[in-house]
């Protein structure tokens, strides 16, 4: 079956180094040449000898699993699926089987088909090391997918000016999946949602992540604190706010453009508070 169904487009795989121009070695070489080509990592060539062995030699299902290996070095996932699904169907119990199809599907970024490959691997062999080790990476990985998506999801959100539905996407992410990083954004959609208050202490939390990112990071604390007290109509502490901004980057380029936000924003704040004394621009 398999033989029939891949052997032309591995045969073409090989090239003239097999075919065409060199004869097939004789049927007492085919396992050596087979073993040889796969320790040479030839995988074309190891998956033309181990199909034609698989053929030769029936009764040595084990073939299977390294014309398997061999396709799937090759990229031929579907081949490699086929192949070990031969050998599975031959040894249901076998767990090295399916730590390999957990193995295949981690390379067909299918996550989720890896994990249930890699549990079905450990309840065959509950004491294997190796597999629990595969077992809890698998999990491990596909939750990081699954935060992910939800990253993915929020930021749509965030873009498409939800801010109510984005605070709770964000919430969850940062308070219940460790995404810390995302501290800024749900503090200026909170911001946005127009909760004050919370965003105040949401931009004090990334204040202390933001002390060991660097000091870009700390000018955007700076900045985005500000304009929550512009937002309060709290000019005053905007204004303090703004000018550590300033500060900051002078310390930290040497100078401060003349488009500035902190300078810019200062010169508006001195605007708001002193209206008869003084024009910004």
């Amino acid at each position: 079956m398999i033989k029939e169904l891949r052997f032309a487009s591995t045969l073409l795989r090989v090239g003239n180094a097999v075919n065409g121009t060199a004869e097939a070695p004789a049927p007492a070489n085919i396992l050596a040449e087979a073993d040889a080509a796969r320790d040479r990592r030839d995988w074309a060539s190891a998956a033309f000898y181990y199909l034609q062995a698989v053929d030769l030699y029936p009764g040595k299902v084990a073939l299977l699993v390294q014309l398997g290996h061999a396709y799937k070095e090759m990229g031929d996932f579907e081949a490699a699926l086929e192949a070990y699904r031969h050998f599975l169907d031959e040894e249901p119990d076998d767990a090295d089987i399916h730590l390999q199809l957990g193995h295949l599907y981690n390379k067909m970024n299918n996550p989720e088909a890896a994990l249930e490959w890699y549990s079905r691997a450990q309840v065959l062999a509950p004491h294997d090391a190796d597999i629990v080790g595969h077992v809890e990476s698998a999990r491990l990985r596909l939750s990081r997918v699954d935060v992910e998506r939800k990253r993915q999801r929020a930021m749509e959100l965030v873009q498409a000016k939800r801010w109510n539905l984005a605070r709770a996407q964000l919430k969850e992410l940062v308070a219940t999946d460790g995404e810390i990083d995302l501290i800024a954004v749900y503090a200026n959609v909170t911001k946005e949602a127009g909760d004050f208050d919370e965003a105040l202490q949401l931009y004090e939390i990334y204040r202390e992540y933001a002390q060991d990112l660097g000091d870009a990071s700390l000018i955007d604390v700076e900045i985005q604190t500000a304009h929550l007290h512009k937002a309060m109509r709290e000019i005053e502490s905007a204004l303090r706010h703004y000018i550590r901004a300033r500060d900051a980057e002078f310390t930290l380029y040497g100078h401060v453009t003349p488009d500035s936000i902190a300078g810019r924003e200062i010169r508006s704040c001195i605007g708001e508070i002193y209206t008869c004394f003084w024009h910004p621009d």
